[in-house]
Formats: C-alpha cells, sequence, structure tokens
C-alpha cells in the first residue's frame, strides 16, 4: 500500500513539469556511462515523476557521446554518492558537453546513495519519495 501510494503521489505530476534526468554511472576514457531503458536507474526516475533523459534512446547502461548528451537535455544530473570517489560536481559540469545542458546552467547535481535508491526492496516507496522530494523540493503535488 504504501509502494502504491507513493508512485501515486509521484505520477500526479502533470507531463509538461516533469523533470529529464541523467544518470550517470560513470565518466571511463572522459566518457560518461548513463543509465538507457530497462535499468533500475530508469526505473526509479520514472516512479518519482521524472523523465530519463536518455529515454527510448537505447537499453542498458552505455557510454554516451558528446551529441547524445547535449541532445538529452538534462534538466538534472544525477549521480551515486561514493564516499571517497567519484567525480566532483565542479568536474561534471566541467565536461564539455555536460557544461551547455539545462542541468549545468542551473548547476543541478543530485547525489543519492545507491543502495537505497536502485535497490528496490522494502524502502522502494520511501526511496521515490526521497527521489521526487530532492527534484521537486516536496513530496506531493
Amino acid at each position: 500500500a504504501d509502494l502504491d501510494a507513493a508512485i501515486a503521489d509521484a505520477a500526479k505530476r502533470p507531463e509538461s513539469e516533469r523533470k529529464r534526468v541523467l544518470f550517470i554511472l560513470s565518466f571511463q576514457n572522459g566518457k560518461v556511462m548513463a543509465a538507457g531503458g530497462h535499468t533500475a536507474a530508469d526505473g526509479i526516475i520514472g516512479l518519482a515523476g521524472a523523465i530519463n533523459a536518455t529515454e527510448g534512446a537505447f537499453a542498458g547502461y552505455k557510454p554516451l557521446t558528446d551529441e547524445a548528451i547535449i541532445k538529452a537535455k538534462p534538466d538534472v544530473i544525477m549521480v551515486m554518492s561514493r564516499p571517497g570517489a567519484g567525480s566532483s560536481d565542479a568536474e561534471i559540469l566541467a565536461h564539455p558537453a555536460i557544461s551547455v545542458t539545462p542541468a549545468a546552467a542551473s548547476k543541478a547535481i543530485l547525489r543519492m546513495n545507491s543502495l537505497h535508491l536502485l535497490g528496490f526492496g522494502p524502502r522502494t516507496a520511501s526511496a521515490i519519495r526521497d527521489l521526487n522530494k530532492e527534484l521537486y523540493g516536496n513530496v506531493s503535488q
């Protein structure tokens, strides 16, 4: 019931207000490894009332060209928080393709705990609410 309620709350957001989220798994050799369709990241982004910025482009996790990043027009860049590892916000925003996106213009980088966000276990309803709150600043519309 809690999961159904969290999904229903997030689904109330009008399509025109849904943010485009680019989930970056990693940077490899200067390339962005991003989540496409049929991934846990794609699933939680949709459940939280947002749009995967790579929607329909590919399935799985794939390296993106700079052109693909620019075309995706993300409003938010989402990365997993990893203590002592990963790129800083400044490094992410300095990437040539990311630097020209709406996400860079608003410095919208979201870091979340991967086990909580992508685990799809008993805390999934909480993960949906947490991501929705981080993206939109409130839980219910």
